[in-house]
């Protein structure tokens, strides 16, 4: 077995929107830099052909701004992007082509001087005196030990926290249910004109599938022709049909595509996979093998009874997995339901989320919305350890309760508590602190300058 051994300022572990943002903005600041990850690229669920929700909040104003904003400006550029769109459902959508993330999130890194190991996936974490010293991981017979002043969990799944003994919740209930995942495909040859032809003669198609799912007036055939940047949620009555006919191929009330930035694709987000652990390699197993079957009655049940899809077929699936929730990790503070509906903005709010707090349910089709009046702070101490003295997180597992993870769950304030973490602990470093210990009025001045968005 080969043996690598590494010392940085900062480890970031797992290459997703999250921790992106973390290596990134932590190279910028003059630190090196480890970006270490499970995949062969980088990106995370970015490259599954999900949209970015969540930078405008209910009302139209933007919340989120800073990194993500550049990362989408950057797409755009290439052509691989639409830019942020309102949308009457989501708050707002931007559209991407998820082959082109990959090679931006590899170009960004190396122009920051974010050094990156690819097909690693964390192993082992060594705890001395309550702080992290080294961590493992292994790839292809290679085993790579990292030391570092600051890690940085950015797995999504908290796997680095969970290996380091850190506290954490899952799900909601006794149960510990979580949101169900998908696996996503793309499908060429879809005639989109056909299909909005179809739900503007037939409006019954964009009711929405739950009595809590508020959608504002105009989410209709006009706003999908005005532009192609969006995701089209509908088919209601043809599914319910489906169902009554026993042929329905997904537990899920409607069809979620999203429209590509080249003609004729879609992304296709409707397999729903039930009681599946992302946590578990067996159940991970069982759901990516579920997804790929159910996949394939999808596309033939759309081709039969969806107008526009007759002649589409399956180019891709999409290389993992699209999981929605797994652990959230105890930090410093906790964020709960009733601060996320009250628009609380805590004075060391290092990040906004003003996405609804959109909760699948695992047991069978339905969906829970909250919809959010404003936006609500996410403060510092969400995104630290209250247990591992250099350990900080940022994307799905940062600390929130089991609903507010519905909300901070979306890439782009992924992509925000991501900048707020590399430029936390590039400080904690410069200052030989913990992280716990930054200033967080001049971590804050720094986001701004950075062109965040605190408060509204």
């Amino acid at each position: 077995m080969k043996q690598h051994a590494y010392q940085c300022d900062i480890a970031v572990i797992g290459g997703g929107p999250a921790g992106l943002a973390t290596a990134i903005t932590a190279a910028r600041a003059g630190k090196r830099v480890l970006l270490l990850e499970k995949n062969g690229y980088l990106g995370g669920n970015l490259t599954l052909g999900l949209p970015l929700l969540g930078f405008l909040d209910e009302n139209g104003n933007k919340c989120i701004a800073g990194f993500g904003e550049e990362f989408v400006n950057r797409l755009q550029a290439m052509g691989a992007c639409y830019g942020v769109r309102p949308c009457p459902k989501h708050n707002s959508v931007a559209n991407v082509d998820a082959e082109m993330v990959k090679i931006l999130a590899l170009q960004m890194c190396r122009e920051a001087g974010v050094e990156v190991i690819l097909h690693v996936e964390t192993i082992e974490a060594q705890v001395e005196d309550g702080a992290l010293k080294t961590v493992t991981l292994y790839g292809k017979c290679n085993r790579v030990t990292v030391a570092a002043k600051i890690f940085a969990d950015c797995t999504g799944d908290g796997d680095l926290a969970c290996l380091a003994g850190c506290s954490y919740d899952m799900g909601r209930g006794e149960n510990q249910e979580q949101m169900p995942p998908t696996v996503m495909c793309t499908i060429e040859g879809v005639d989109d004109n056909a299909l909005l032809d179809h739900v503007e003669k037939h409006p019954e198609e964009m009711k929405p599938m739950s009595a809590t799912i508020q959608t504002k007036p105009g989410y209709d055939a006009a706003y999908f022709r005005a532009d192609p940047n969006y995701v089209f949620v509908g088919m209601t009555e043809t599914w319910r049909k489906l169902k009554e006919q026993g042929i329905c191929p997904v537990a899920r009330g409607n069809i979620i595509v999203i429209n590509g930035v080249h003609k004729g694709q879609m992304y296709v987000n409707t397999t729903r996979l039930l009681d599946v652990d992302g946590t578990d390699v067996l159940d991970l197993t069982r759901g990516e093998t579920e997804g790929h079957l159910q996949l394939q009655k999808l596309v033939e049940t759309l081709r039969a009874h969806v107008p526009g899809f007759e002649n589409c077929y399956i180019s891709s699936i999409a290389p993992s997995i699209g999981i929605r929730e797994t652990r959230r990790i105890k930090g410093v503070s906790t964020l709960n339901l009733e601060q996320a509906l009250e628009g609380e903005i805590p004075e060391d709010t290092v990040c906004l989320s003003g996405y609804t707090i959109d909760i699948h349910y695992n047991n069978g089709s339905g969906t829970l919305f909250h919809k959010l009046e404003r936006p609500f702070g996410i403060p510092y101490g969400c995104l630290v350890s209250s247990e591992i003295e250099n350990l900080m997180f940022a994307g799905r597992c940062i600390s929130v309760d089991d609903h507010v993870v519905g909300s901070t769950r979306v890439m782009p304030c992924c992509m925000a508590m991501g900048q707020a973490v590399g430029n936390a602990a590039a400080m904690a470093v410069t200052e030989n602190i913990a992280p716990h210990k930054v200033d967080v009025n001049a971590l804050r001045q720094t986001l701004l300058t950075q062109n965040a968005i605190l408060s509204l």
